[in-house]
């Protein structure tokens, strides 16, 4: 369906120095969603057009309700497996910092992609070392 093509292989735009909320879209994105997925960094979607934005102010692919950019991507996106399901609950715990999962797998993810950030990296960087540690916890949650 041309619709559904239309989301694959596409660049994806987030606000640069990505936290837990970007970082794990964007894996979440390359594994579940658009494996030749490419992301760009700006602050500015009517800039970069030809960009699908997320975890931005006011972009379909973003916070809705109670839920965190990660959170909203599992729900579009229909991901039912359940390592990714409880990686939601702990996205959402760092993001939100609302306790509504009591999730404690999150708490190191966060100092490392902090420190990370600390420590000058790039922006594709982030993504890139990010994407490995969410690598990691999803081979751990699999049953």
């Amino acid at each position: 369906d041309a619709g559904g093509e239309a989301i694959h292989r596409q660049k994806r735009l987030t606000r640069p120095r990505p936290e837990v909320d970007r970082v794990g879209s964007a894996w979440l994105i390359r594994n579940f969603i658009d494996p030749k997925a490419r992301f760009v960094f700006g602050t500015d979607p009517a800039k970069q057009r030809d960009a699908i934005p997320y975890d931005m102010f006011e972009v379909e692919f973003s916070h809705h309700g109670d839920d965190c950019t990660f959170e909203t991507l599992v729900k579009r996106f229909g991901i039912t497996d359940k390592a990714v399901g409880k990686i939601a609950e702990i996205v959402h715990d760092i993001d939100l910092a609302d306790g509504k999962f009591q999730t404690t797998e999150g708490v190191g993810l966060e100092q490392v992609l902090k420190g990370w950030a600390k420590s000058g990296l790039s922006d594709e960087e982030l993504l890139k070392r990010g994407g490995d540690c969410f690598d990691a916890l999803y081979q751990q949650l699999k049953k």
